[in-house]
C-alpha cells in the first residue's frame, strides 16, 4: 500500500483556491448544479515521496471528487468522482499553481517507466513548457528509472538503454545532468545558448536514437562487398544467358 502525508497548511490553502478556477471542482461546481443539497466532497490532498507509491495511488483507482496527490512541485486533482481524469498542476518559484494538462493515469500507471517518464517530464520542464504542453521527453527505446526528486532539493532520475545514460541529480543547489554515452560525438553541448534542460534532454534522447540507426546500418565495407556480389552475380546469370543461346544456335 502506498504511503503518503498531507499536505502543509499553506499547500492545502493553495490547491483549494487554484480548484475554484475549476468548473468541476469549485464550490458548487457543475457536479452541485443539478442537485444542490447533496453533500459536498472535501478537498483532500497527500503528498507522495517515492514513485512506487504513486503508482499505487494511480492504480487504486475510483477516487472521489476533489481528492489529490501532489509529488514535488506537481500536482495530480481527481475531476470525475470516482473517474480517471487528473487535472494536473505545476506550482512556480513564486508558490503559485498553473493548470495545464488533464490525463488519465490508469494505462499509463501499468508501466513504471511510462509512468516516471511523464512525471520527470513535468518535473524537469518549466512552467512555460508545461503550459504548452511540451513537457514530455521523446519515448523511444529508454527506461526511466528513479524516483523524479519528490522532494523540492533532493532526489534523481534516469534514462537509459545499452548504450547510454541519460542521469539528473537535484540537491538544494539545482539540478546537474550527466551523461553516459558512445563516444563524445553523440553528447549534446550542454552550454548552449538558449536550451532549457528538457530540451537538453530531448536533445540528448535524440541523439540515441541516432547513434542506434547508425549502428544498425551496414558499414561503407559491407555495402561494397554486397554491391561487388550483386555485380558477379548479374555477370553469371549473363554468361549463363549467352552460352544458353549459343547452344541452341
Amino acid at each position: 500500500m502506498f504511503n503518503m502525508a498531507p499536505v502543509t497548511p499553506e499547500e492545502q490553502e493553495s490547491l483549494e483556491a487554484k480548484c475554484q478556477e475549476n468548473g468541476w471542482l469549485k464550490r458548487g461546481g457543475f457536479d452541485w448544479q443539478d442537485d444542490p443539497w447533496m453533500e459536498e466532497y472535501p478537498y483532500e490532498f497527500d503528498r507522495c515521496f517515492t514513485m512506487q507509491d504513486l503508482q499505487d495511488f494511480f492504480k487504486q483507482g475510483n477516487w472521489g471528487i476533489r481528492q489529490g496527490v501532489v509529488y514535488g512541485d506537481v500536482a495530480f486533482i481527481q475531476q470525475v468522482n470516482g473517474g480517471d481524469e487528473w487535472w494536473t498542476l505545476k506550482k512556480a518559484d513564486d508558490g503559485t499553481w498553473h493548470d495545464f494538462e488533464s490525463i488519465s493515469f490508469g494505462r499509463i500507471a501499468g508501466d513504471i517507466s511510462e509512468l516516471t517518464r511523464y512525471v520527470a517530464g513535468m518535473r524537469i520542464a518549466t512552467v512555460e513548457e508545461c503550459e504548452r504542453l511540451d513537457y514530455l521527453p521523446p519515448k523511444d527505446d529508454m527506461q526511466w528509472v528513479g524516483n523524479a526528486f519528490p522532494y523540492l532539493d533532493d532526489g534523481w532520475v534516469a534514462a537509459r538503454n545499452c548504450d547510454f545514460r541519460i542521469h539528473i541529480a537535484q540537491n538544494y543547489e539545482g539540478k546537474l545532468l550527466t551523461v553516459n554515452a558512445p563516444s563524445e560525438d553523440y553528447m549534446i553541448d550542454q552550454l548552449q545558448e538558449g536550451m532549457t534542460l528538457l530540451d537538453i534532454v530531448k536533445a540528448q534522447i535524440g541523439e540515441a536514437d541516432r547513434y542506434k540507426s547508425e549502428r544498425m546500418e551496414p558499414s561503407l565495407a559491407v555495402k561494397v562487398q554486397e554491391a561487388l556480389r550483386a555485380s558477379e552475380n548479374q555477370h553469371r546469370a549473363e554468361r549463363a544467358g549467352e552460352e544458353r543461346d549459343a547452344s541452341v544456335r
